[in-house]
């Protein structure tokens, strides 16, 4: 995967034509058998060869394997279309039995239709900005007990891997917030667990000749062992906590589910639970670790952000989180060039118009934020990171979808609030106390397996900051 530095130039086709009625065939490749694309894959990772396709045709293209058709969309408009203006064509079908089969069942992020519309209704009233705020005092206490794990390891020249430090944080505070479950030979266990089977579902869909699932290979094992024990651990939970009267249950994010008017299954509720418990830490956990990448490789940034967080007070409360507007547009801007959901996909189920190019019904779209986020057309420099980007209301003149880490439109991901308040809190009170940076010589392997992230990790050492 080239740098950020190295990203093109797009050019070619834009979406400002949308619905023209011309019809001409989408530029792109085709691979009649699949060996080729397949061993491309595998070798370079689908960012490469998006970037590729980007690079040689522009804001829309197709990449056909054997009867099967992708289409790239990389225009902000185009995301706009799916997910917005005729989001009735688009929907998560075929593309998404993999995650429904083997990872997250028939939860909010897999559900369509009917169904959909019940969960989001369900769902939707405890993940509002107020509704959040109840999380903050225990991602408070567990920012203070990361705190004295690192100032163990302030100063010495062994590094940590940061994805799992910041893996280990979030699975904590998710894992508190959804079940308030706080041992930890617990979270370190479904901390693997999710790990074991998102890397075994992204690998399986990423390989065209796979091995049959009923084939006994390791990696099958592996995962099949990873997911009896995260399930029996979430159906355990459920059991006892229905057990229990509503007045005696814990306030945490499975009894308001119990609560609700809609009553779920034990399944349906695992699927839920499971959902959350992948989405609530994996893409947080990753953005905080990007987050203190970019603070170790921009100095000019992290002086700016640690002026900040040291001017706010000792005993800091969400009404301080106003008085750090740039350590906000440090997230956003991390958010921008290292989307932990790079890409997303949709199935067409009705022929879409985009220009003079026709996608047709059978199609699965995939919507690129990682190069919309990269779209010289929107962004000036769109290489360079720049937290300034979100200072004082600027985003507000840019193109709405020209930035959508977290999709848009109905499907926008519900956990949005308790994300951003989440990193806001955790950097703040981090970045007071330590400044870690990377090992010497250290360039990231870009690469997306099911979610983004360097394929060499991400080791850094810890330092600890005097005022």
């Amino acid at each position: 995967m080239t740098s950020v530095n190295e990203c093109p130039v797009a050019h070619g086709s834009t979406a400002t034509d949308i619905g023209s009625g011309e019809s001409r065939p989408i530029p792109g490749n085709y691979d009649r058998i699949g060996i080729r694309t397949a061993i491309d894959f595998q070798r370079n990772g689908i960012l490469e060869i998006i970037e590729r396709m980007w690079r040689e045709h522009g804001d829309i293209s197709e990449l056909r394997v054997a009867a099967k058709r992708i289409v790239v969309l990389a225009h902000p408009d185009h995301a706009r279309a799916v997910n917005v203006e005729r989001m009735d064509k688009y929907t998560k079908g075929p593309s998404y039995d993999g995650a429904r089969t083997l990872l997250i069942g028939d939860g909010l992020v897999t559900s369509v239709g009917k169904e959909w519309k019940e969960q989001r209704k369900m769902l939707s009233p405890f993940f509002t900005p107020k509704a959040v705020r109840g999380y903050a005092p225990l991602m408070m206490e567990d920012a203070e007990w990361f705190a004295r794990r690192w100032e163990g390891r302030a100063g010495s020249h062994e590094p940590v891997e940061m994805l799992s430090e910041m893996a280990a944080l979030t699975a904590s505070i998710i894992l508190k917030s959804l079940f308030s479950t706080t041992a930890q030979d617990v979270r370190e266990q479904l901390q693997d667990a999710v790990e074991t089977m998102i890397q075994y579902t992204s690998g399986r869909q990423l390989n065209r000749f796979r091995p049959p699932e009923w084939v006994p290979t390791p990696a099958r094992h592996e995962y099949e062992v990873a997911r009896q024990r995260l399930d029996e651990f979430v159906l355990h939970v459920i059991v006892e906590r229905r057990k229990l009267p509503a007045d005696q249950r814990p306030a945490d994010l499975l009894s308001q589910i119990m609560s609700s008017e809609t009553t779920l299954s034990d399944k349906l509720l695992r699927d839920q639970c499971v959902t959350m418990l992948i989405a609530g830490h994996e893409s947080t956990a990753r953005t905080l670790a990007f987050v203190w990448y970019v603070l170790a490789t921009n100095p000019e940034v992290a002086a700016t952000l640690h002026d900040e967080v040291d001017a706010l007070p000792q005993d800091i409360s969400l009404e301080d989180l106003k008085d750090a507007p740039y350590t906000l547009g440090v997230i956003k801007e991390t958010l921008r060039l290292y989307p932990p959901a790079p890409i997303y996909l949709r199935d067409v189920v009705a022929d879409d118009q985009f220009g003079p190019y026709t996608v047709k019904a059978g199609s699965t779209v995939l919507v690129a934020p990682y190069f919309t986020h990269r779209h010289r057309d929107f962004w000036s420099e769109p290489e360079r990171f720049d937290p300034q980007r979100w200072m004082n209301d600027a985003e507000y003149g840019m193109h709405p979808y020209a930035y959508h880490p977290f999709a848009g439109g109905n499907r926008v991901c519900i956990g949005k609030n308790f994300t951003f308040m989440e990193t806001h809190l955790l950097v703040i009170l981090l970045a007071r106390r330590f400044a870690p940076v990377t090992v010497p010589n250290y360039r990231p392997q870009w690469r997306m397996r099911g979610v983004l992230g360097p394929d060499n990790g991400l080791p850094m050492m810890m330092r600890g900051r005097t005022k």
